[in-house]
């Protein structure tokens, strides 16, 4: 039992110095601050922390607003970069042939937060990226997701890769979230009430209702913008 008390605090103290560097790269002091400057419930920091959850996409938003370094404001490596200067975007353009392509990580939240995993890249033409209307300022909050499961047939199929975007958002549409330990893809739509309707493209799938007290437990992992078909 001491043994996952050490883990459960090592991972609280974790999430804790992240938003320790988030409330830096912002330049405030307290939390209320920081969820005000990024533009989120005042309770949510506390809530990654309660859940033991990596605030991954508003690091992103950070890191491009400020100019931070991704690296330094989740792991804690290297230098912060707040210089005024732009931080590296997360994907990078690598020559093979003749062609030019894009890389792009796979979201791997825990190998990605504790760095005990390699870095997964996933390589795509760039002319792909630019056929989907994505500028090169949007490639660093890209991340790639497999898919699992055929809730989502006949639109993303099981095995597909799903391309999505990091950044918070505000609208209706596929969405990749978590949902306690489990990540799931849906069709999101938001209720006034502040509930959150969940849907599948596969009808054998009923809708799931997310009431309003429970809403700020769906995290969003990312916008999906695009996806490659698995070859069949």
């Amino acid at each position: 039992m001491k043994i996952l008390s050490d883990e459960m605090d090592d991972k609280r103290a974790l999430i804790q110095a992240i938003v320790d560097r988030m409330k830096t790269a912002v330049g405030v002091t307290k939390d209320v601050d920081l969820a005000e400057a990024i533009g989120i419930s005042r309770t949510q920091p506390s809530v990654w922390k309660i859940r033991d959850r990596v605030p991954l996409p508003e690091c992103l938003a950070i890191a491009e607003k400020y100019g931070t370094s991704l690296d330094w404001l989740v792991l804690g490596r290297g230098q912060s970069g707040i210089d005024g200067s732009r931080a590296e975007p997360t994907c990078v353009q690598a020559p093979l042939g003749d062609a030019m392509y894009v890389e792009i990580p796979a979201f791997d939240l825990p190998g990605y937060a504790n760095g005990e995993s390699s870095q997964k890249w996933f390589r795509v033409p760039r002319t792909w990226v630019e056929n989907e209307g994505l500028q090169d300022s949007d490639w660093f909050a890209l991340h790639v997701v497999g898919n699992a499961g055929n809730n989502m047939s006949p639109t993303i199929e099981d095995g597909d890769v799903l391309f999505v975007d990091r950044r918070p958002r505000d609208v209706d549409g596929m969405y990749v979230v978590r949902i306690g330990d489990a990540i799931r893809v849906r069709r999101v739509q938001r209720v006034h009430s502040g509930a959150l309707h969940l849907l599948n493209d596969n009808e054998a799938y009923p809708a799931e209702v997310i009431e309003a007290g429970e809403a700020e437990g769906v995290e969003f992992i990312g916008y999906c913008v695009g996806q490659f078909h698995r070859a069949r």
